[in-house]
């Protein structure tokens, strides 16, 4: 796709620069491209090759280059293998070991044809007892070979390593890598809530608590530390004053370590006992003998894809990420699939200068990519993939995290676009259908504001108007 640039000034850029010219963005870094898609021209471009922090918006570069290169009907699979020989008595001479595929959604609760992660370690215990072993002389390991053994982007601020979004992509995931704990929300104003449990329970890990309770409106503001490979994690800030339970979101800190545990437990309970659990990172040249006990399929890439986009889940674009390099017979790391992602969007026409990428989620600071690039990779995808197709890809306003947005406005329904924020950031990426009928691709993307973020959006969104009603 080539995109021209109008020769005459349109209304809606017009209108932009005048809303522009609004003090709240005088300290703002903006820039905003706006495409029609069937013309492939520009409709607006304010400071369109202005690089800057894109937040989640990042994450349809990485949704869209993976349906590019691996195909909607893509998915991951999971095998349960052994290397051993089974004696007349179920005995398995040598070790089960559970071969990751980097599936994001494995043990997931978020989708209904997943299996979570305690019927998953009942389907696979089951098989291996219909398999015929009873015994296991030998020992459990997780084969997370498929991925380089470094979990997280190296730019990731310490303190996300700790909490949910920042779980990092691993061989084998397991329950999106997190787990929840529970605190008790009684207490004065200042007190320190206590630990009531957490879930799943993961084995050795230990928590310093330093929480405070504030009053009930202030939301939740408490941070883990503790990167992977940390048991010892550190809980700081506030959660609101309440009656009842309240639960945070941590990281798991080695997720195949703790899949291959909970196997061991689960066949512990079945009476079939093994000589404990590991992991392993690189590919042992026996891996051609091992034997198929089981296997586990994902959905396809397009349902994950779809999630990824709406819910904004950091741990599914950074497994794609690491998938889109592996699928390109190289290694499975960040790094490599950044290469292969700006291959692929050179090749469906998008100019990538003004792209720097850490990640394939958007959580790093130091990601940096300019409006243009984003609203052209919108425009290149729509031209391939086709409008229904990029409708099934990106939430609707109404949906996801843009669950409110041009409610009760004529734009309401006619919006396609992913969002993105972190602070003094703020982006939406996407496509419209404008007054006139035509599909137009943007991408807007603020830094450095002073104002509160949901101050700002209504002016972002004014913006985003300004196209739907002059382009």
């Amino acid at each position: 796709m080539c995109v021209s640039t109008a020769q005459t000034q349109s209304r809606a850029q017009e209108k932009v620069e005048k809303i522009l010219e609004d003090r709240v963005f005088k300290p703002t870094n903006i820039s905003f491209t706006a495409i029609d898609i069937e013309a492939d021209t520009q409709v607006v471009n304010y400071r369109g090759d202005k690089m800057l922090i894109p937040a989640s918006s990042l994450k349809l570069i990485t949704t869209m280059t993976a349906i590019d290169k691996l195909g909607d009907d893509f998915t991951y699979t999971t095998r349960i293998t052994h290397d051993g020989k089974i004696q007349a008595d179920g005995t398995l001479v040598g070790n089960i070991y559970i071969e990751g595929s980097g599936d994001p959604t494995l043990g997931s609760t978020r989708i209904s044809s997943v299996l979570s992660l305690e019927n998953l370690l009942k389907y696979i215990s089951k098989q291996i007892i219909e398999f015929g072993i009873t015994c296991i002389e030998g020992e459990i390991i997780a084969d997370e070979s498929i991925f380089d053994s470094f979990p997280v982007s190296p730019s990731w601020q310490w303190n996300d390593l700790g909490n949910y979004y920042a779980s990092g992509a691993w061989g084998i995931n397991v329950n999106e890598n997190l787990y929840h704990l529970y605190f008790h929300k009684r207490g004065v104003i200042g007190a320190q809530p206590k630990i009531k449990f957490h879930s799943p329970t993961i084995p050795d890990i230990e928590f310093s608590n330093e929480l405070k309770v504030d009053s009930a409106h202030t939301g939740d503001n408490a941070y883990i530390f503790g990167g992977p490979y940390t048991y010892k994690k550190r809980i700081s800030g506030t959660i609101p004053q309440g009656k009842s339970t309240f639960s945070i979101k941590g990281s798991i800190p080695d997720p195949p370590k703790f899949l291959a545990s909970q196997i061991a437990k689960q066949l512990r309970k079945e009476n079939i006992f093994s000589d404990g659990h590991r992991t392993i990172f690189r590919n042992s040249k026996g891996k051609k003998n091992r034997k198929k006990i089981c296997s586990i399929d994902s959905p396809p890439l397009r349902k994950i894809v779809e999630l990824a986009n709406e819910k904004s889940i950091n741990i599914y674009c950074e497994s794609l990420m690491k998938t889109i390099a592996k699928q390109s017979k190289m290694r499975g790391a960040g790094g490599a699939g950044i290469v292969v992602m700006e291959r692929l969007l050179k090749k469906a026409g998008v100019d990538i200068n003004g792209l720097h990428m850490e990640d394939g989620s958007g959580l790093s600071a130091r990601n940096n990519v300019c409006s243009r690039l984003l609203a052209e990779t919108v425009a290149a995808y729509f031209d391939k993939f086709g409008e229904e197709r990029m409708k099934e890809y990106l939430p609707r306003t109404g949906e996801g995290t843009v669950v409110s947005m041009f409610s009760g406005t004529s734009l309401a329904g006619r919006v396609w676009l992913k969002s993105g924020s972190m602070e003094r950031v703020y982006s939406y990426t996407g496509f419209l259908i404008n007054k006139k009928g035509k599909y137009i691709s943007f991408s807007i993307i603020a830094n450095g504001f002073t104002v509160k973020h949901k101050t700002m959006r209504p002016y972002l969104e004014k913006l985003i108007r300004q196209v739907y009603l002059y382009s």
